[in-house]
């Protein structure tokens, strides 16, 4: 090997080295950025994880929140629904006992039983014979003898 030829094998030696660890360095660089990529989205994505969490327990709060105002309207809608039910009931009872009152009235009635109201005539009657009868049973005050008038005013004459 000529000295021309050396220094051309070392010079394309070289050459070769140069480009292999150029390629080695990029290589390196692109496993860094690599690296710098997966650190910043790991940063970015603590970031926004937090954010999202503070999202999150801010809409719950707004949930539990809205729940609670849903529950209480829907707690007051139920009593207005119960309190009518309520009272639609008793005014059902309250009719059916009159309806029942009334036709139990006019069965009687026709059987020839008296009613309530022949009833409270009965008694008002004889409330009054009661009142009569006491009358009567009272003894009445017996008269006051005149006796001594009656002695004076006969010497008298």
């Amino acid at each position: 090997m000529t000295a021309e030829s050396a220094a051309e094998t070392r010079d394309s030696d070289s050459k070769p080295r140069s480009v292999v660890e150029s390629a080695v360095e990029t290589a390196h660089k692109v496993a860094l950025a690599g690296a710098g990529v997966a650190g910043e989205a790991a940063d970015v994505g603590a970031k926004v994880f937090d954010r999202l969490v503070a999202r999150g327990e801010k809409v719950e709060s707004q949930g539990r929140e809205s729940l609670g105002n849903l529950r209480d309207k829907a707690e007051e809608k139920v009593q207005q629904v119960r309190s009518a039910a309520e009272k639609g009931i008793e005014q059902t009872r309250a009719k059916a006992r009159t309806g029942i009152d009334e036709h139990l009235e006019r069965r009687l009635e026709k059987l020839g039983v008296p009613g309530q109201a022949d009833l409270e005539a009965v008694v008002e009657r004889l409330s009054a014979i009661e009142a009569r009868l006491d009358a009567l049973e009272k003894p009445k005050p017996k008269p006051r003898r005149r006796t001594a008038k009656k002695k004076a005013s006969a010497k008298a004459g």
